[in-house]
C-alpha cells in the first residue's frame, strides 16, 4: 500500500510545480493587460467543449486511456463479483456430509474461487490421493486462480502512473506554447496567451481525472484479491485437517 500512495504523491508534487508556473504566467497576463471596467459584464465563460478543443493531442491520448481503464475496471469488477465466495460456509457443508460423495454433492454449486478449489480438492481425495499429494495439487490450484485474480491489474496500475504523466506532458507543451507567445508578442494579446494556459490546465485535470478512479479501482481489486486469498487459505487449512483425519481413521 505504501508504494501505491507514494507514487501519486510524487505525481501531485510535479503537477503542483507546473501549476505554479501556470499561475505565474496568468498573474503576469492580468498585470500586463487589465480588463477595462466596461468589459466586466461581457466576460464569457468557457464551456467544457471549448476546454477539450484546447487540450491538444495529449488530451486525445488521455481519452483513449480513459476508455481502456473503464473497460479494464468493468471486466475486473464482473470477475471479482463472481469470484467472491464464503469458505466457512463451504466447510460447514463438508462437515455435515457423511461421505466424500455427499460432501462433493453438497458443494456442487458453491460459488466463487473457494467453491472451485474445494471441489477439486475433494475430488482428488475421493480419487485416492494422499494428503501430501493433495497439498501439492492445492498449491497448483491456488496458483492458477491467483493468476486469474491478478489478470489486468498490472495494466491498470500502469494507467494509474501513466495518465498523470501524459497530462503533465500536455501541461508542459501548453506552457511552452504560452512562453513562446510571450517571447514573440509580449503581453499585448492576452487571448493568445490564455489558449496555451488553457491547454496546460486541461491536460493536468484530465490526467488526474483518469488516474484517480483508476487508483481507487486498483486498490479495491487488490483488497478483494487479498480478502479472497485469506478466506480461502483459512478454509483450505480446515479442509486439510478434515481430510487428514478422515485418512487416519480409515
Amino acid at each position: 500500500m505504501q508504494r501505491s500512495f507514494s507514487r501519486p504523491a510524487r505525481i501531485v508534487a510535479l503537477t503542483a510545480l507546473v501549476l505554479l508556473a501556470a499561475a505565474g504566467v496568468a498573474r503576469a497576463q492580468d498585470a500586463a493587460a487589465p480588463a477595462p471596467a466596461g468589459d466586466k459584464d461581457k466576460v464569457k465563460t468557457t464551456s467544457a467543449w471549448d476546454m477539450i478543443k484546447h487540450g491538444g493531442p495529449s488530451l486525445a491520448l488521455l481519452g483513449l486511456c480513459s476508455v481502456a481503464t473503464v473497460t479494464l475496471i468493468i471486466e475486473r469488477f464482473m470477475y471479482y463479483r463472481k469470484a467472491a465466495g464464503n469458505a466457512e460456509e463451504i466447510i460447514n457443508k463438508i462437515k455435515q456430509a457423511g461421505t466424500m460423495s455427499e460432501a462433493l454433492a453438497a458443494i456442487e454449486h458453491a460459488p466463487g474461487i473457494a467453491g472451485n478449489i474445494f471441489r477439486q480438492t475433494l475430488a482428488a481425495a475421493r480419487d485416492g490421493y494422499e494428503p501430501e499429494q493433495i497439498e501439492q495439487l492445492v498449491q497448483g490450484y491456488v496458483t492458477k486462480e491467483l493468476i486469474s485474480m491478478e489478470k489486468f491489474l498490472p495494466q491498470l496500475d500502469t494507467f494509474v502512473t501513466m495518465c498523470p504523466l501524459i497530462g503533465l506532458a500536455g501541461t508542459t507543451l501548453g506552457m511552452i506554447k504560452s512562453f513562446s507567445i510571450v517571447a514573440a508578442i509580449g503581453m499585448s494579446d492576452p487571448t493568445k496567451l490564455a489558449g496555451g494556459i488553457s491547454e496546460a490546465l486541461v491536460n493536468t485535470a484530465a490526467g488526474l481525472l483518469v488516474a484517480i478512479p483508476s487508483l481507487f479501482a486498483y486498490n479495491w481489486f487488490t483488497g478483494k484479491k487479498e480478502a479472497i486469498l485469506m478466506d480461502m487459505e483459512k478454509g483450505l487449512s480446515e479442509l486439510m485437517v478434515i481430510l487428514k483425519s478422515s485418512a487416519g481413521s480409515q
